[in-house]
């Protein structure tokens, strides 16, 4: 199943109006089926959520209760309960929160980052998951206008997998990681890298990725019981058309289910975030000259995860 979470137009009077939508195929092309107005058509109970946030919280209750109406809907379809991808107002597939971001997690850009800096290969990490906190005001949904702030001209891209988490875990808790996470959805973790740099070697990292707008996510959560095998997601990045990053996740140093469990140590409940890390090709370890690989006003970039969807941010 794949979810989006968005709001209409003409509707953001007296505060926005969320609508969680489910992914439908009509003559080829994506619509989003309004699972409220959907219901409302069949009528009796409502048993169906409502927000993204209500399906993720309602576990296995609301997942039954959605593809029961998703059957009714099947032999029964009305386009007034349909709504074009191309006409709506995107939120971020979940309610803004800090988002945990896995540093160096793919085993090519980790020995891209060394080839960089070989002075910093003996400090990078091995045994464990490590990584740094995107804030919650920092995420922008799709087709989000990002603006380049005036003191950074290292602004650098990174395609990532974020896992979207639909229990409540924690270090003491005997679930399986694995059935802790709820869906997948794609991140770009936007990057100021003159500003990294420098509190890398002060020995932390915060500004150079919490610039307003430096997260834009979704714009889909594709849920887990689609995905086989998250080790097979593909994930890419194009600038202006042209392919810049390219990577299957069989090159993370840690998996999904490793972070979940180590990430736990936090207590993650129903909706927490936890981004995979990034691919090689950033613009950072370009070579001979990165200069014309950062990103510049004017600039479309789009982020893609095979079988989720493609998140398209334009630099301004």
């Amino acid at each position: 199943m794949k979810i989006a979470r968005y709001e209409l137009s003409g509707e953001q009077t007296n505060g926005k109006q969320e609508r969680l939508g489910i992914v439908l195929l009509q003559d080829g092309h994506e619509m989003l089926l309004d699972l409220d107005r959907a219901a409302a058509a069949r009528g009796g109970p409502l048993t169906t959520p409502s927000t993204v946030i209500s399906l993720i919280e309602g576990q296995t209750r609301s997942m039954d209760a959605t593809r029961e109406l998703l059957q009714w809907v099947s032999g029964r379809m009305d386009p007034h309960w349909l709504d074009d991808p191309a006409k709506v107002c995107w939120l971020t597939p979940v309610p803004p929160k800090s988002m945990i971001s896995a540093g160096r997690n793919f085993g090519r850009h980790k020995m891209e980052s060394i080839k960089g800096n070989p002075a910093s290969g003996s400090k990078l990490h091995s045994d464990f998951p490590t990584g740094f906190i995107k804030l919650g005001r920092t995420l922008v949904p799709h087709k989000s206008h990002v603006k380049r702030p005036s003191d950074v001209l290292l602004l650098d891209y990174e395609v990532e997998i974020v896992v979207v988490m639909g229990k409540t875990i924690d270090a003491d808790s005997n679930a399986d990681p694995a059935s802790a996470i709820f869906g997948y959805t794609v991140f770009n973790d936007l990057s100021a890298r003159e500003w990294q740099i420098k509190e890398m070697n002060n020995n932390m990292l915060m500004l150079g990725k919490n610039f307003p707008g430096f997260g834009p996510l979704g714009p889909y959560i594709l849920t887990a019981d689609e995905v086989d095998d998250p080790k097979s997601l593909v994930l890419w990045l194009k600038v202006n058309g042209e392919l810049r990053q390219h990577s299957d996740c069989r090159d993370l140093i840690f998996g999904f289910e490793e972070m979940v469990a180590f990430w736990s140590r936090f207590g993650l409940v129903p909706g927490d975030l936890i981004s995979t890390g990034t691919p090689e090709g950033v613009a950072l370890h370009h070579k001979p000259d990165p200069m014309d690989w950062y990103l510049k006003p004017g600039d479309i970039v789009q982020a893609g995860v095979d079988g989720i969807g493609v998140l398209e941010t334009t630099i301004v």
